[in-house]
C-alpha cells in the first residue's frame, strides 16, 4: 500500500513560510522551488492548511502565503489532521453476517489496536512544532 506524501510535503512547505517569517508572504513558486513540485500543488495544499487557520493568504502582487499563528503553536498533529485522512488504516469491508469466522470478526478485532497505534502517531505528532522543525535546519 502506497501512502501519501501530503503530510511532509505540507510540513516542508509550512517550514519554510516559517524561516521567511516576518519577512512578508512567500510566494508559491518559492515553496515549490524547495519542495521540487508544481506551485498548484503547494496551491491546493494552501487552501487545506488556511481552512484550519494554519495558514492565511495574502492577495496582490507580492502576494503569498503566511503562518496564520506562531510556529511553536503549530504541531506536526495540526499539519498531519489538516491534509491527510484522519484514519491512518482503512478496513476493507468485512461482513459481521459472514459465514467465515475472520470475515464476520476481523474489524472487531482490529479496531482496537489499530485505534492504539493512530493515537500513538498523532501524540508523537504533537510534540514537534514547526518552529522545532524550521530551527532545526541549518
Amino acid at each position: 500500500m502506497l501512502s501519501s506524501s501530503r503530510f511532509i510535503v505540507a510540513v516542508h512547505a509550512m517550514s519554510v513560510l516559517a524561516r521567511f517569517t516576518g519577512k512578508g508572504p512567500v510566494c508559491s513558486a518559492l515553496v515549490a522551488e524547495s519542495v521540487h513540485t508544481n506551485p498548484v500543488v503547494i496551491r491546493r495544499l494552501m487552501t487545506e492548511l488556511e481552512k484550519v487557520n494554519l495558514v492565511r493568504s495574502v492577495a496582490g502582487r507580492s502576494g503569498g502565503f503566511e503562518l496564520n499563528r506562531d510556529a511553536g503553536e503549530i504541531t506536526l498533529a495540526d499539519v498531519y489532521f489538516a491534509v491527510e485522512d484522519e484514519n491512518v488504516f482503512r478496513m476493507h469491508k468485512t461482513d459481521p453476517h459472514s459465514q467465515c469466522p475472520v470475515a464476520a470478526q476481523l474489524g472487531k478485532i482490529l479496531s482496537p489496536p489499530l485505534r492504539a497505534a493512530e493515537c500513538a502517531l498523532h501524540s508523537s505528532l504533537a510534540k514537534t512544532s514547526i518552529r522545532d522543525v524550521a530551527t532545526a535546519i541549518v
